[in-house]
């Protein structure tokens, strides 16, 4: 996980921010479908859904065992991320967030890295410090229950969603680095479900003990002011809904 940061982190500092149009929106998918095929060597399918920008990419040596083979895999998506960056910035489209996608062919795992493109050039133009923006990643990894779903699901991120999925995926990247933490934390992935007059809604299909709930209410509640500090929101509460026993927890935000 710590590997991911940096690579994302390098998209930054490797790529160059165009000055002018070089790039026109309503060619934008081709060009960038052509790009990825000219410097990953690959296929890709581009998608502009309103002001997001998909790019889906089908890499079967995302799984392998191999470690060059993953390896590969790796260094193609951080291509692919660099290559929309450069384009995006270089274009005159409207795009606001950028969701690439990668996956095998059977669509059992998805790995996802989504940014915000005015987080991007808040970075590049120092307005933000590197901590603030690697704080700000959403990286997203789901398996055969769930892939396919998100693959298939393309609509216009709102600014809400973008931050309650960035919650649930801060949450979800510490428990993973930290095994204490992802220990108590394994059972109750969380995800984004919903955002309904300042109310963030995120789900999970796991029963949490108390112990664990009493962490996720904590921490859900920091994460949550956090990030709505960050980006001029105003969320009132979060709700947690269990959909796999229709329970409900309530967060109300001080």
């Amino acid at each position: 996980m710590r590997l991911l940061k940096f690579f994302i982190l390098s998209i930054f500092l490797t790529s160059i921010l165009a000055c002018g149009t070089s790039y026109d929106k309503d060619k934008l998918t081709d060009q960038l479908e052509a790009l990825i095929k000219k410097e990953c060597k690959t296929d890709s399918q581009a998608f502009i859904v309103g002001k997001t920008l998909y790019l889906d990419m089908e890499l079967d040596s995302i799984t392998s065992k191999e470690q060059q083979q993953a390896a590969a895999a790796v260094q193609k998506m951080q291509t692919a991320v660099m290559s929309i960056v450069r384009v995006v910035l270089s274009s005159n489209s409207e795009i606001q967030f950028m969701i690439v996608s990668v996956f095998d062919k059977d669509k059992n795992v998805l790995f996802r890295i989504i940014q915000n493109i005015e987080d991007i050039k808040s970075y590049y133009y120092m307005r933000i410090s590197r901590g603030d923006f690697q704080s700000r990643n959403i990286m997203e990894i789901e398996g055969p229950d769930y892939a396919e779903t998100m693959i298939n699901d393309k609509r216009d991120m709102s600014i809400e969603e973008y931050v309650g999925r960035m919650i649930a995926s801060q949450i979800d990247m510490a428990s993973r680095s930290n095994p204490f933490f992802g220990a108590l934390m394994s059972m109750a992935r969380l995800r984004y479900a919903g955002y309904e007059d300042g109310v963030l809604i995120l789900s999970t299909m796991s029963e949490a003990d108390e112990k664990t709930e009493s962490l996720i209410n904590v921490l859900v509640a920091e994460e949550t002011k956090k990030y709505a500090e960050k980006y001029g929101l105003d969320f009132t509460s979060v709700r947690i809904i269990n959909l796999k026993n229709d329970q409900e927890i309530k967060i109300e935000l001080e």
